[in-house]
């Protein structure tokens, strides 16, 4: 009767079954491997999970910044029109119905622009010049302390607290 793994001839067609000792030694190396591979595999899909998160919120970041720039850029061309109906209103002349409409017209824009987050910087002739809020466009020689607001050409807006656009003043050059 013939052995298993030996043909009748004595010799071996299949390797001999490895001794118990040697047979769980290699299971447990096997077994080691797989968790070494596994828990690269999981370190790599965590990495990359945290690189997508990280990805999402600066796109997310991104587009709040392209957002607020967009509505920036809006609000300071609807400003462009607010100026030129405070320019046609303060020609001199009587108050007609195109006035009246004007008048109405830059009210309802300025109400507008108010529920967007907009107003206006307060300035007035005799403040202090404030580089954050105002822009200097002419200096004058004047009987008042330097660096004090003479006349506001062109008023200021805050959108959401920040400056959207500084009131250009004339400032006085006077007693220091």
């Amino acid at each position: 009767m013939s052995q298993v793994g030996q043909n009748n001839s004595g010799g071996s067609d299949y390797p001999a079954p490895p001794a118990q000792g040697t047979q769980t030694e290699l299971y447990l190396a096997q077994l080691t491997g797989a968790r070494r591979e596994a828990e690269e595999y999981k370190n790599r899909y965590l990495r990359a999970a945290a690189e997508i998160e990280n990805v999402r919120k600066q796109a997310e970041r991104d587009a709040a910044v392209r957002s607020r720039q967009d509505r920036r850029r809006l609000l300071l061309g609807f400003l462009e029109v607010a100026d030129s109906l405070e320019r046609a209103l303060a020609q001199v002349g009587e108050a007609s119905a195109l006035q009246q409409g004007v008048r109405l017209a830059l009210n309802q824009m300025l109400q507008a622009l108010g529920r967007a987050g907009v107003e206006r910087i307060p300035v007035k002739s005799g403040d202090q010049f404030d580089p954050v809020y105002h822009e200097a466009i002419e200096v004058r020689a004047g009987d008042v302390a330097n660096d004090t607001v003479l006349e506001v050409v062109r008023p200021g807006y805050l959108h959401e607290k920040l400056v959207l656009r500084p009131a250009q003043v004339v400032v006085a050059q006077g007693k220091p």
